[in-house]
C-alpha cells in the first residue's frame, strides 16, 4: 500500500483491520499468540481473550487499552512508515475523544476565510469523527466529573463473605487518565468460574491504583457467595483467596 493511501482511513478499527490483512494476519490466531507472548502471558485463557479482543478491535466494537495499543503498533510495524504512524495515532486519539497536540495548534491557527466547499468538507469530517467516537466508545462530553459518585473498591488478596452476600471485590482499570474504562466483554475473559458462588459485572466503580498513583475508574467485578468453603482463584491476573461462611454456623 502506498503511503499516501493511509489518510483515506477515517476510523481506527478500519485501519487496524487493513494493517492486519496486509501484514498477513488474515485470521486472529497468530497475532493473538504474538500479543500474548509480548505481554508475557502464556495461559490458554489469555490466548482466548486476546483472540476475542482482536476480533472486537477489528470490528470496532471497542478499543484496546494503551498498553495493547502500543504492542499492536510494534507487532504491525507501524513505525516503519511515518505517514502510517501519524494516522494510526490520530485515529486512535479521535476514537477516544481526544486530539493530538499539533491538531490543537492547527485548530488555533485556522483562518476564518476558508472557502465554503472547504468548510463543508471540514464539517463533514468532524461529524464522521464524532460519530465514530460515540459508536466506538459510547462516551459523551460532560461538564462535570462523571465518576465522582461511583463506589470505591479495593483489591484484597483475602475475601471473607457470608453465604448470600454479594459484594464488589475487584476492578479492571483503563488508562491512568480515566479514559477508556473496559467494558464487561473485555474484562470477562479474565474472570474465573467459582465453585463457591458467581462472578458478574459490577458496573463502574473507582479504585486506588498504585500503578497510576491515584484513584481511577474501573469495571467492577461482583461476587455473590452461594456455598460455604474456601477457594483460591485468579481474578484479573491477581490471586484471590475467598472464604465463604454459612451464617448458621456462627450461631452455634
Amino acid at each position: 500500500m502506498q503511503r499516501q493511501e493511509w489518510s483515506t482511513y477515517n476510523q481506527w478499527h478500519m485501519l487496524l483491520d487493513e494493517l492486519c490483512n496486509s501484514r498477513g494476519y488474515v485470521d486472529n490466531a497468530r497475532l493473538a499468540s504474538q500479543l500474548c507472548r509480548r505481554a508475557g502471558k502464556a495461559a490458554q485463557e489469555d490466548f482466548n481473550a486476546a483472540e476475542k479482543n482482536l476480533r472486537n478491535w477489528r470490528l470496532g466494537r471497542h478499543l484496546p487499552l494503551r498498553r495493547n495499543f502500543m504492542i499492536l503498533a510494534e507487532l504491525l510495524r507501524v513505525a516503519d512508515d511515518p505517514g502510517l504512524l501519524r494516522q494510526w495515532n490520530l485515529l486512535y486519539a479521535a476514537a477516544r475523544g481526544r486530539t493530538l497536540p499539533d491538531q490543537q495548534e492547527n485548530a488555533a491557527d485556522a483562518k476564518p476565510d476558508r472557502a465554503p466547499a472547504t468548510r463543508r468538507r471540514l464539517l463533514w469530517t468532524g461529524a464522521v469523527v464524532a460519530t465514530a467516537v460515540v459508536a466506538v466508545t459510547g462516551f459523551r462530553w460532560l461538564s462535570v466529573d462523571p465518576y465522582r459518585d461511583l463506589p470505591v473498591i479495593g483489591y484484597d488478596a483475602r475475601v471473607r463473605m457470608l453465604v448470600g452476600e454479594s459484594r464488589l471485590i475487584h476492578g479492571d482499570r483503563g488508562d491512568c487518565d480515566g479514559g477508556n474504562v473496559p467494558d464487561w466483554t473485555y474484562t470477562m475473559p479474565r474472570v474465573p468460574v467459582s465453585s463457591l458462588g458467581a462472578f458478574s459485572d459490577g458496573g463502574l466503580a473507582r479504585k486506588m491504583s498504585n500503578f497510576c498513583n491515584g484513584v481511577v475508574p474501573v469495571r467492577a467485578v461482583r461476587f455473590t457467595a452461594k456455598t460455604a468453603g474456601v477457594e483460591e482463584v485468579r481474578l484479573l491476573d491477581d490471586f484471590v483467596k475467598i472464604f465463604v461462611t454459612d451464617p448458621a454456623s456462627l450461631s452455634r
